[in-house]
């Protein structure tokens, strides 16, 4: 008779989406599956951005809690959302192959980034993606846009937006990639934020066997690196900040920090030696520090 494992996610269809791809796995390695799907505070007040929330993890801490509490056996994460202090007793056991990195920008009449009117207004909750366009089309304007991705989708058509901003990965795994247009934003411009694209697969603390094979090397390490910048600046979604690791024989680590108007940029690029790729990190995220509060007088 198989083990049952109870899997907890968010009840989005992004979420599930995600889900379903580590139940495939837990299945063909032999486990009986239930899917439980538990609320969370960003769930609940979708009225305000996430960067208002106060502390970090909007969409995690629930979960965890429900982890621990033994609710369920194992949460499954868009691991950017996880924040680097999590609940005591839990472990991130593995990471999925990580899907696109990159944001999207889409119009609705089919317009880039480049060609659309003067003062258009962009809808996107996020600091970074607002700092960004910012920075590269000063003259546009900002709306918050929150909910799940065919409710951003519907608001685009009605005419509340000119355009969006959304994650190319939650567009690949909801099978929408192929149906709608979009413009991919080049992510050495455009960074991403740590851990766009990757599915994260959390267990209590001891109990990591049940998921560590899935776990794909070459996107832990380039999440590794992430969060190890991340953790040395100590920031979260307050900041706009976009830091993405690739690895490609050496890690290349683009980090780019943003004023909140998006006039001024902090931006580094490195190559890392895999074998101290998180060191190195760490160090350059500790150099990066003083720059910082040039930009962010609070930071």
């Amino acid at each position: 008779m198989s083990e049952k494992i109870v899997v907890g996610t968010r009840g989005s269809k992004l979420a599930l989406a995600q889900t379903e791809k580590v139940v495939r796995r837990l299945k063909e390695a032999g486990y009986e599956v239930e899917i439980r799907i538990i609320k969370s505070a960003g769930d609940i007040m979708k009225d305000r951005p996430l960067y208002e929330f106060k502390g970090m993890g909007a969409f995690v801490r629930t979960l965890e809690l429900a982890l621990v509490d033994g609710e369920i056996d194992i949460a499954v994460h868009s691991y950017k959302d996880v924040p680097s202090v999590r609940v005591e007793g839990t472990s991130i056991a593995a990471v999925l192959e990580r899907d696109s990195p990159c944001d999207v920008f889409i119009s609705k009449d089919g317009t880039t980034l480049e060609e659309i009117k003067d003062g258009a207004i962009i809808g996107t909750s996020s600091l970074r993606r607002r700092a960004q366009l910012k920075w590269y089309r000063p003259d546009l304007r900002f709306e918050n846009l929150r909910g799940n991705v065919d409710t951003r989708l519907r608001k685009l058509k009605e005419g509340l937006y000119d355009a969006i901003v959304l994650a190319e990965a939650g567009l690949i795994r909801l099978g929408l990639a192929e149906k709608i247009w979009y413009q991919k934003l080049d992510p050495e411009i455009f960074v991403p934020p740590a851990n766009q694209g990757i599915i994260a697969v959390e267990t209590r603390k001891g109990e990591e066997n049940l998921v560590t094979f899935m776990n794909d090397e070459k996107t832990a390490l380039e999440a590794e690196v992430e969060r190890a910048v991340i953790r040395e600046l100590g920031i979260g979604c307050a900041v706009p900040a976009g830091i993405y690791a690739r690895y490609e024989g050496k890690v290349r680590l683009i980090c780019q920090i943003l004023s909140v108007d998006g006039k001024d940029e902090v931006r580094i690029d490195e190559k890392l030696n895999p074998k101290t790729a998180v060191e190195e990190a760490k160090e350059i995220a500790r150099d990066l520090k003083d720059r910082i509060k040039q930009l962010i007088p609070k930071f």
